[in-house]
């Protein structure tokens, strides 16, 4: 290496140092605004249920919904859909409606697995809908409304129906 090179390689080092890299001068006070609040981080804005959960239909159907939503005004629409399932298909669909946010709603939260609130259908949440021409997946994590509809969950419960009790039996006794 040339003396030349050699200056060129040590003043270059030498700028780096002196600029420290683009580091901040004060390490953790690169942020001077205050932190964002994120959705998980947001209070609850309707007080915790009396009750945990709410139930309908028999235990031992064999098409099991479990929600994991709160039980609260803003997700009312989504309670009677799910209570509407139970009534459409009596004897047939267990519907179980969790409010996460309390702590028996947070052991079954934690004891499900799940990673974001959503519906479970027969312990599963993604489903392929058989739509023609061009069948499609649904995953029925997180908003009904935002990442799915009612349509879609009434479109797989109505399949996961005729799969557990046979073709064209969904309706009825």
């Amino acid at each position: 290496m040339s003396r030349g090179s050699w200056l060129c390689t040590v003043g270059l080092a030498a700028a780096i140092l002196a600029a420290g890299c683009g580091r901040p001068a004060i390490p953790g006070r690169q942020f001077t605004g205050p932190p964002a609040i994120t959705s998980s981080q947001t209070p609850a804005e309707s007080p915790l249920p009396e009750k945990p959960w709410f139930e309908e239909g028999p235990s031992d159907a064999r098409v099991r919904l479990v929600a994991f939503f709160p039980i609260d005004k803003e997700h009312e629409p989504l309670m009677n859909l799910m209570r509407g399932f139970a009534k459409q298909y009596p004897g047939k669909v267990y519907v179980r409606y969790i409010d996460y946010r309390t702590p028996e709603g947070a052991r079954a939260y934690s004891n499900a697995q799940m990673m974001a609130r959503g519906v479970l259908i027969n312990s599963k949440q993604e489903f392929t809908i058989d739509a023609k021409p061009y069948p499609y997946e649904v995953d029925f994590t997180q908003d009904m409304g935002r990442y799915w509809t009612a349509e879609e969950l009434t479109t797989v419960v109505a399949q996961e129906v005729r799969a557990a009790y046979g073709e064209g039996k969904t309706g009825g006794g």
